[in-house]
């Protein structure tokens, strides 16, 4: 039978969970896959890069797609004032001029969100089914044909259909990468890899904005088309790579391909890395970790993402995810309007736009290399940034720690900016409060924007991963469209004009999250799925994850009985 988890408090100590009881697995494997586990735990990020720089490499490249994704969100906001488009597309107002209607801006953004919302239930199902890199290419090949749609809609409701379904396939990759992310490589750089999806996205507002600026001139209907042709750009080469990528070693073994899972383990390694028993000690600590989850869940449906443990992890990465949005991180697009208002001309306020997305890209890098040290870059004396055990902010700090300062500092700002809003007729102030939403969009870039992707990554059990960051992204979605309904709204003077005061709305909402961040969402730093398992299985309080000790194996199956109370459940706790 599968362990049975159990934890015990001792006098004055911190909290300690053991596990009771091993899978079905013999004692040879359970003693191979603490070796792994231990391995895995003692390596450094500069070990991790030097030997696994293969996977990394993998996991890097197949996160590119969503760079698409960022890219189209950028372009088909920047159409509603460019004169190509406006001529193909526009309404004809009172006065002669041409315009795009508020109802077809909202038609085409929820459009790619319906998009989005059909291809992750579609990933949900098939990167289960078939794997990261048969998925991968399948969607890849579909978004080749889905390009055909926009680049030569004729109307409205053909460009209309064309984003929904360009949709599906970012649907397909937002959450396929964020998954193989967090199970080809090893712990020390799990972190670094989930996050990286986030550069990627950021990269794609950049480009984006770049290449709207670099068409402005052309005339006729390839000002407006060949935004979307340079999309055609990424789906080959990135078929070519996903075609030599090696699969995901946990989907392998989960289907009992445990010689390909070897061959896919030693693949992201440097040659010679990792001996025979080093690869079977790999899958031996994969198949334990499953066995754990399967105490729980015997049948494999989504469904299982709200049984048992798995309830309380899907909340957790859910809630996560959405506050990307319920953060107040909305309006740091309208940082332009407030320069324009202040009087900044708008090639100049389109500029500092540029800069807005630079910004997410350099939070991120920030967050990924640098220290606590006098000189953080890593570049000076007296910062290695690749050399100690734990040097990046994230591996420092924590997941939790770096989501709940990042909206402690963000909540200050929004509080200031809404407080500026009051007085927001001067141009002074109009400056500061574009100034503000530039340095909230950063500190976001540095804390909740990358972390989000590693917390939704590494929180949920390997059996059901794919189906609960799915979930988390469609209630992600869910969240983002409520607030392209709400944002707008507010800050518009023709609507209900609160301006730079709507900051004291996201205001509240920050403070609600941090709230449910402080006391639900646990420390995921340095630790293996097989010991999340067991934390979540014991119910161990989110503030306690950090200090509590994990014992993951047993090698001695007799445990004294002494040490638990003599329950019918699997699940045995003990409290002193």
């Amino acid at each position: 039978m599968p362990h049975a988890a159990a934890a015990s408090v001792g006098h004055g100590g911190a909290d300690k969970v053991t596990v009771a009881d091993d899978t079905h697995m013999d004692m040879s494997q359970v003693i191979q896959a603490q070796q792994a586990a231990e391995a895995e735990k003692a390596m450094s990020l500069g070990q991790a890069m030097k030997h696994f720089h293969k996977g990394i490499m993998w996991s890097m490249l197949l996160s590119f797609a969503l760079v698409m994704d960022g890219y189209d969100i950028v372009i088909i906001n920047s159409f509603w004032g460019l004169p190509a488009f406006l001529n193909r597309f526009g309404e004809i107002d009172a006065s002669g001029e041409r315009y795009i209607s508020a109802d077809w801006q909202a038609g085409l953004n929820n459009a790619n969100n319906v998009g989005n919302v059909i291809g992750l239930a579609i990933n949900g199902f098939c990167q289960y089914r078939y794997g990261s890199r048969k998925t991968y290419i399948g969607g890849m090949l579909f978004m080749i044909g889905a390009i055909f749609i926009v680049v030569f809609a004729k109307d409205m409701p053909m460009l209309f259909g064309g984003e929904l379904v360009c949709g599906i396939a970012w649907g397909i990759f937002q959450t396929l990468t964020t998954a193989y992310a967090a199970e080809i490589c090893p712990l020390a750089v799990r972190a670094h890899l989930t996050s990286f999806v986030n550069i990627c996205w950021a990269m794609g507002l950049f480009i984006g904005a770049g290449v709207v600026r670099g068409t402005i001139g052309i005339d006729g209907d390839w000002g407006w088309r060949m935004p979307y042709v340079v999309q055609w750009v990424w789906p080959v080469p990135l078929i070519v790579v996903a075609l030599f990528a090696p699969e995901s070693p946990w989907w392998l073994v989960r289907k009992g391909r445990n010689e390909d899972a070897k061959r896919s383990i030693a693949r992201c390694a440097t040659a010679g890395y990792y001996s025979d028993e080093e690869l079977n000690a790999r899958v031996a600590l994969i198949e334990h970790t499953h066995a754990l989850e399967h105490a729980e869940t015997k049948e494999q449906s989504i469904l299982n993402c709200f049984k048992g443990s798995n309830l309380r992890r899907t909340e957790i990465v859910c809630v996560v995810w959405a506050i990307q949005y319920w953060c107040g991180q909305p309006m740091t697009g309208y940082a332009t309007e407030f320069f324009t208002q202040a009087g900044l001309s708008t090639s100049a306020s389109f500029g500092l736009n540029l800069g807005n997305y630079a910004m997410l890209l350099a939070g991120t890098i920030l967050v990924w290399f640098c220290e606590r040290r006098p000189y953080p870059c890593g570049l000076c004396p007296g910062s290695t940034p690749l050399t100690a055990r734990s040097n990046s902010v994230m591996g420092k700090l924590g997941r939790r720690t770096i989501y709940l300062a990042g909206q402690a500092l963000m909540a200050v700002e929004l509080g200031t900016m809404g407080i500026l809003g009051f007085f927001a007729t001067n141009s002074n102030v109009s400056y500061g409060i574009g100034a503000l939403m530039l340095i909230f969009n950063f500190t976001f870039a540095c804390t909740v924007g990358p972390t989000c992707y590693t917390i939704v990554g590494e929180l949920p059990a390997s059996e059901v991963r794919v189906q609960t960051v799915v979930l988390a992204r469609m209630t992600y979605i869910v969240s983002g469209i409520i607030n392209s309904q709400l944002t707008p709204r507010m800050i518009s003077n023709t609507e209900w004009g609160w301006g730079a005061r709507c900051g004291l709305f996201f205001l509240g909402t920050n403070l609600i999250s941090f709230t449910y961040c402080y006391f639900r969402l646990p420390e995921t730093k340095g630790r293996t799925f097989g010991e999340l398992d067991i934390l979540f299985r014991n119910r161990v309080a989110a503030r306690k994850f950090a200090e509590t000790k994990v014992v993951e194996f047993e090698t001695d199956i007799e445990t004294p009985k002494s040490n638990f109370e003599e329950k019918p459940a699997e699940l045995q706790v003990e409290s002193v």
